[in-house]
C-alpha cells in the first residue's frame, strides 16, 4: 500500500472539506482557488480602528501606563494579572488581587487585537470599550474617575498626552485609547505552523501534521476553532463544571447560560492553565475534556464525545505546540514621577 505523504498542501485542503461541513457558509463563500491556497490559515494584516489609528507616541504612552501601578486603586497594574514573562497571561487558574479572586481565569493578551469580542462572555464589543471596563472597575463606576485622577496626578504624564492627543489631554477615554494601542501590539505570527501555512513545508514535524488533520477531522477541533485565528469568536456550551451563568448574564437568553467565547489558540502551549475557570492544567487535560465530551451534561451542550488513541492525543498536542512563535517582550519603561507638592 502507498503511504500517503502529509503536504502542507493536502492537509488545507481536508481543512477546508472539514469547514464544508461544519461551517457552510464559511465554505461557500470560498473560491477553487482559495480553497487550495495556504493563505486561509495566515493571519491578516491588523487593521487599527478609524477612530483609535496608530502613532508611535499613543504606543509608548500605553506601555508606560500598562506597568504602572500607581493608576489604579488596588495599586495593580496590568501587567500584574497579563504578565509579558508569562505570555501576556499568569499561570493562575485564578487570580487573586489584594485578597479578592477574580471568578474567571485571565486570558493572554496574545493576538487579543484580532478578537470581534472581549471578556469571556463577551460584554465589550472594542477593546478600548474593554480596557474601559477595567479601568472603572466593573462594578464599581467612580474608579474610571478616580484612574483619571490619579493619572493626572504623576508629574510627566500631561505632556506625553498632549504628544499623543493633542488638546484632549488626560481622559478615561485617552487613557483607554492609549492602552488599547499598546495591546494591539502583542502579535504572534511567526509560529512552527505560520510558516508551514506560508509554504515552508519542513517547518511542521510528521507528527505536527498528523495532529493537524486530527483537528481539522476526527477531533472536530476545528468547527469552533477556525481559520485563520483558530478561533470563531462565538460563544458554546462546552460542558464545564461550572456554576457560571457565561453569555447568560450578558445577553439574559437561556441558549447562552453557560457559554463562553472561544479562545485563539496561538501559543496556547505556554499559557496554561486552560478553561474560562483555569481548571485544565494541561493540553492533555484539555483533550480529555474534549473527548468525554466535557465535564457535565446538560440541556444544548454542543460537545460529541470521541476517542484518541495515544499516538494521536500525542499527535495533537504537537500540532497544539506548534502554534508557539516567538514570545513577545516588552522592556519595562522609565515612568513619570509623581508630583510633589512645594
Amino acid at each position: 500500500m502507498k503511504r500517503r505523504v502529509w503536504t502542507a498542501r493536502n492537509l488545507l485542503l481536508l481543512a477546508m472539506l472539514s469547514l464544508t461541513f461544519c461551517q457552510p457558509a464559511m465554505a461557500a463563500a470560498l473560491s477553487d482557488d482559495e480553497e487550495a491556497s495556504l493563505q486561509v490559515w495566515r493571519l491578516p494584516d491588523l487593521a487599527y480602528p478609524k477612530d483609535n489609528p496608530f502613532s508611535e507616541a499613543k504606543y509608548e504612552l500605553g506601555r508606560m501606563l500598562f506597568f504602572d501601578p500607581r493608576i489604579n486603586r488596588e495599586s495593580v497594574s496590568c501587567a500584574r494579572c497579563h504578565h509579558p514573562g508569562m505570555n501576556w497571561a499568569n499561570n493562575q487558574a485564578r487570580t487573586l488581587i489584594n485578597g479578592k479572586v477574580l471568578p474567571r481565569h485571565t486570558p493572554s493578551l496574545i493576538n487579543v487585537a484580532y478578537n470581534r469580542s472581549f471578556f469571556w462572555d463577551g460584554r465589550a464589543e472594542t477593546l478600548e470599550e474593554c480596557i474601559a471596563q477595567h479601568l472603572g472597575g466593573m462594578d464599581m463606576p467612580d474608579m474610571a474617575d478616580d484612574t483619571v485622577t490619579r493619572v493626572r496626578l504623576i508629574q510627566g504624564y500631561e505632556a506625553w498626552f498632549r504628544k499623543a492627543f493633542g488638546p484632549k489631554g488626560i481622559s478615561a477615554q485617552t487613557i483607554a485609547q492609549s492602552l488599547a494601542t499598546f495591546v494591539r501590539g502583542i502579535i504572534v505570527n511567526d509560529s512552527p505552523f505560520d510558516r508551514w501555512a506560508a509554504g515552508d513545508d519542513k517547518a511542521l514535524s510528521a507528527s505536527a501534521k498528523r495532529g493537524f488533520a486530527l483537528f481539522t477531522g476526527k477531533a472536530g477541533c476545528v468547527k469552533c476553532h477556525t481559520p485563520p485565528h483558530f478561533s470563531d469568536f462565538s460563544y458554546h456550551r462546552t460542558g464545564t463544571n461550572s456554576i457560571d451563568p457565561g453569555r447568560y448574564e450578558i445577553t439574559g437568553r437561556e441558549e447562552d447560560r453557560n457559554a463562553f467565547r472561544t479562545p485563539q489558540l496561538r501559543q496556547i502551549a505556554e499559557t496554561a492553565p486552560y478553561m474560562h475557570t483555569g481548571q485544565k492544567a494541561t493540553l492533555a487535560d484539555v483533550i480529555h475534556f474534549y473527548e468525554s465530551a466535557g465535564d457535565v451534561r446538560s440541556r444544548g451542550q454542543e460537545l460529541r464525545a470521541f476517542k484518541l488513541d495515544e499516538r494521536e492525543t500525542r499527535d495533537l498536542i504537537a500540532f497544539l505546540r506548534s502554534l508557539s512563535g516567538t514570545p513577545v517582550r516588552a522592556e519595562v519603561p522609565m515612568l513619570p514621577p509623581v508630583r510633589t507638592r512645594r
